[in-house]
């Protein structure tokens, strides 16, 4: 699979990891604007295009973009649903909004391990697409785990404070995490398809400044 910098316009090596990862980062913003956009589109419960673009920002940038962006998308979506009055979207119970967050901050951690994996696979389509996948579904492991937490925390969803209850809170979130884990996988592989594509314009921009 083609990456971001293309080899056909590779600055030299000293100076190719960070230009890849400016460009990844303007790749990440035009795609907040589709995350943002099927946030809002009828789309089946929990599938959602965030977890994806965490996981993107942790493969492909670097620095402080890495771990601030996703967080700030998400926050930003939850002021839209909030003052839209958007059901189902806006602020909810402090702890479980803070482990949620947390959970998108893991996935990003997560991807970020694996990410000199996913580029050293690169080179098959069929071998980075299984890559990616992978790490979709643990950083989407992570966040289930993280997220479910604070569901069992939150008074409203009134599961018993025990061992037993929390068992219960994950059992019962099994079913929509298959939705979420699905959306995870499909759009981190749509993601990186579509910066492998957007890649020569990218290139293009950055070499006629």
């Amino acid at each position: 699979m083609p990456t971001l910098l293309s080899q056909n316009h590779r600055p030299s090596d000293s100076s190719s990891d960070s230009s890849s990862s400016n460009h990844s980062a303007y790749v990440a913003v035009l795609l907040l604007g589709l995350t943002l956009a099927l946030r809002f589109a009828p789309l089946p419960e929990n599938f959602s295009a965030f977890g994806a673009l965490a996981i993107f920002c942790g493969l492909y940038t670097s620095g402080s973009f890495r771990w601030w962006f996703p967080i700030a998308a998400l926050f930003l979506a939850d002021c839209i649903g909030h003052f839209a009055g958007i059901p189902g979207m806006g602020f909810y119970h402090l702890p479980s909004m803070v482990l949620n967050y947390t959970g998108f901050a893991v996935m990003t951690m997560v991807s970020a391990g694996f990410s000199r994996w996913v580029k050293t696979s690169s080179g098959m389509v069929s071998q980075a697409f299984a890559t990616m996948a992978l790490v979709a579904f643990l950083a989407s492991a992570c966040f289930f785990l993280i997220s479910n937490f604070g569901a069992w925390l939150d008074p409203l969803m009134q599961y018993e404070k025990s061992p037993s209850g929390l068992m219960q809170c994950y059992l019962a979130g099994l079913p929509f995490w298959r939705s979420t884990l699905s959306s995870d996988i499909l759009f981190t592989l749509g993601f990186s398809l579509f910066a492998s594509v957007l890649a020569p314009a990218v290139n293009r921009l950055s070499w006629t400044k």
